[in-house]
């Protein structure tokens, strides 16, 4: 404890100083609080202009003032955090350097060894640096361009990042058009969530939104799936069967995992896309149909149009308006928003009717470091389920905790500031045929049945994958399960989606999307 901790401090809230402030397109040295003893600061912000201006800038408990978005502010406030100040200071051209002579407050830098004196690159300063406060409060250092207040709403978009906010902004713009849109972004970076977003606030709201997922689609049923098919049109057709086109007739159609469509799948919809009709199987007679195409992929839909893996004039159609959402290793200043997000919503499905009489676990300094270190291949639905299973495992205790398992899966960077992947240690691609069924269950189990993650790490695609699922026996995806069996794992898991992940050995995503198309309150 510090020397000073039974001090009186002046809480009063001020607004912080903007004048002289820099272009808008400057990164600059800011601190944001990714944990604190009040768990409703995290995400505060405070940019250290003195050390910008001058060279030099000061934190301790009563400076800078943190706030968010520049609005009203206060400093740390927290009385184990020295009045004595840790001092900021420009070393080199973009580096700083971190001293700690004059101050009982003790700082330490993730893998580093504890020292009064730290040289911080310009390299860690991009990517951001995590420094602890006597192991009450953590901080991430890092270089970042100054923000207005949002002006748009946060679409259940978590997070203070300028590349999250660049979302929002495009969101806001295009959902009221009819346009189009293509959103691209890596695994778990939340692709269905900005397609939700988009119908929730376009002129389509009170009609139909139907996601597809196109990578478990069968060439052999595309058709009858996509477009509908007339009863006796081929064997078990004992009625006139619906197709997705039809089901978002007047509303939105989401093509999710569109770089995984097979090419028959791709000539069907650019063809419906040019000409506005449909031709059920079985009928002779075009329909005219009206949606609004959302498409959403982690492919390099450019790269696969030049070896005839996708076709242009597709790539052309449905990239009208394209998002780019980041990764969530690029976006390292969420981090502590996010697990606090999640860890609350777990907290609540725990607790439903008295999670206010119920605090939510303190969250430990050096948890938030390790979450801080791994690279996040997943991105943002790999952290949410940390945290759901940090929750779940900490639920009686007074601090969350991680398993020694799931720690160990989440391998930190190396000193160099490299990322280590979860991806087997080949990099280059594999033949599906080459890998065993027990080598294809034990990755499935290690990226809890996601297809996209078991890619990666097996170094085959995601359609290998499903091919794979396919070829052996007990295996499945979400779309494969009976209706009756579904029913019943419901039924005996009471609605629990993590729970039922297990029993079915699916993935959860699918495994929830399925459930919603069928009805079932997810």
């Amino acid at each position: 404890m510090a020397d000073d901790v039974q001090t009186q401090v002046d809480l009063t809230q001020t607004r912080h100083d903007t004048s002289g402030m820099p272009r808008d397109d400057e990164l600059l040295p800011t601190l944001v609080i990714m944990c604190h003893p009040n768990p409703e600061r995290v995400g505060e912000q405070a940019i250290l202009l003195d050390l910008w201006r001058d060279g030099e800038a000061y934190v301790s408990r009563n400076a800078p003032e943190f706030s968010r978005y520049g609005g009203l502010g206060q400093a740390l406030m927290d009385t184990y955090i020295s009045r004595s100040p840790v001092i900021f200071q420009r070393d080199g051209h973009k580096g700083v350097r971190i001293r700690t002579h004059h101050t009982n407050t003790r700082l330490t830098i993730a893998e580093r060894t504890p020292q009064e004196d730290y040289a911080v690159s310009e390299e860690e300063l991009q990517e951001g640096c995590a420094i602890t406060l006597n192991d009450r409060i953590v901080l991430l250092l890092k270089l970042l361009p100054p923000q207005d207040p949002p002006q748009t709403p946060d679409y259940e978009l978590q997070g203070i990042s300028s590349d999250l906010l660049s979302v929002r902004t495009r969101i806001e713009r295009i959902a009221g058009l009819d346009e189009p849109v293509l959103i691209r972004g890596e695994t778990g970076t939340g692709k269905e969530l900005v397609a939700q977003a988009i119908y929730s606030n376009s002129q389509r709201v009170n009609k139909p939104f139907v996601s597809v997922n196109l990578a478990a689609m069968q060439d052999s049923l595309a058709a009858a799936e996509l477009f509908g098919a007339q009863k006796g049109a081929f064997t078990g057709a004992n009625s006139d069967r619906e197709g997705y086109f039809s089901a978002a007739d007047g509303g939105t159609l989401f093509l999710d995992e569109i770089g995984e469509a097979s090419a028959d799948v791709q000539a069907m919809l650019l063809r419906a896309i040019e000409t506005g009709e449909i031709y059920p199987v079985g009928s002779t007679q075009p329909k005219n149909i009206n949606v609004r195409l959302l498409a959403a992929t982690d492919a390099d839909l450019e790269s696969l149009s030049e070896t005839d893996g996708f076709k242009l004039p597709l790539l052309h159609r449905l990239s009208s308006y394209q998002i780019f959402l980041p990764t969530l290793r690029d976006r390292k200043e969420d981090i502590g928003i996010l697990f606090q997000h999640f860890a609350k919503q777990q907290w609540r499905r725990i607790h439903p009717n008295d999670h206010d009489q119920r605090p939510l676990p303190v969250t430990p300094t050096a948890l938030m470091n390790q979450l801080l270190q791994f690279p996040w291949p997943g991105n943002v639905r790999q952290l949410r389920n940390v945290a759901r299973q940090v929750v779940i495992d900490s639920r009686e205790a007074e601090f969350l905790q991680m398993d020694p398992q799931l720690l160990s899966m989440l391998r930190p960077q190396t000193r160099d500031g490299q990322k280590l992947s979860t991806r087997s240690a080949s990099s280059s691609k594999r033949r599906p045929n080459s890998i065993s069924r027990e080598e294809l269950v034990a990755a499935l189990e290690n990226n809890r049945f996601e297809l996209q993650a078991t890619a990666e790490q097996l170094a085959i695609s995601r359609a290998s994958v499903y091919q794979l699922i396919q070829r052996n026996k007990g295996l499945q995806t979400a779309q494969d399960i009976d209706k009756a069996v579904l029913a019943e794992c419901y039924e005996s898991c009471d609605g629990d989606t993590e729970q039922m992940m297990w029993e079915l050995r699916v993935s959860q995503i699918g495994l929830r999307r399925r459930l919603k198309s069928l009805g079932y309150d997810v």
